[in-house]
Parts: C-alpha cells; sequence; structure tokens
C-alpha cells in the first residue's frame, strides 16, 4: 500500500481526493479529481492535470498541480491518492 501515497509516479487514470474536514454545519463531502495528463518531461517541473467531478466543478476544465504542490497537501493529510 506504500505506493498509494506516492506523487512521484502519478499517472493518467490515477484518483486524487481532497479530504475535507468538519464545519460548523457538519463534516463536507470529500472531492475527487481524476489525473488526466501528466508531464512526464525531465526538464520540466513534475505536474499533472487534474479534473475534478462533482457540482460545476467539471466544466472548468482539468487544472495543473506541480509535484511538490501535491506532495505537501500529502504531508498535511490533505489528499489520497489511489493509483487506477
Amino acid at each position: 500500500m506504500a505506493n498509494q501515497r506516492q506523487v512521484s509516479n502519478l499517472q493518467a487514470g490515477d484518483i486524487v481526493i481532497w479530504q475535507n474536514e468538519e464545519d460548523l454545519s457538519g463534516p463536507l463531502p470529500d472531492t475527487m479529481g481524476l489525473v488526466v495528463d501528466d508531464n512526464p518531461d525531465p526538464d520540466d517541473e513534475q505536474a499533472v492535470l487534474i479534473q475534478f467531478y462533482g457540482g460545476d466543478d467539471y466544466q472548468a476544465g482539468p487544472l495543473q498541480y506541480y509535484h511538490h504542490e501535491l506532495d505537501l497537501f500529502l504531508e498535511k493529510g490533505e489528499i489520497r491518492i489511489q493509483h487506477g
């Protein structure tokens, strides 16, 4: 299961789940994003494109996240990664 927590090997088809905290009105739902593309260029900073689903999120199109950003979210326990 250790590989389920790695950002360095994210690829298309993997799922990233942002785990929402509770607020005053109760627990917020988690937000799922699907990795739709990655940047394998070794001369560029590693990044992935994540498409969010639910509500109106899908209409915005995929968002780019750098691996170092996702590593910080993972260290803080704010995301879970499920490799496809």
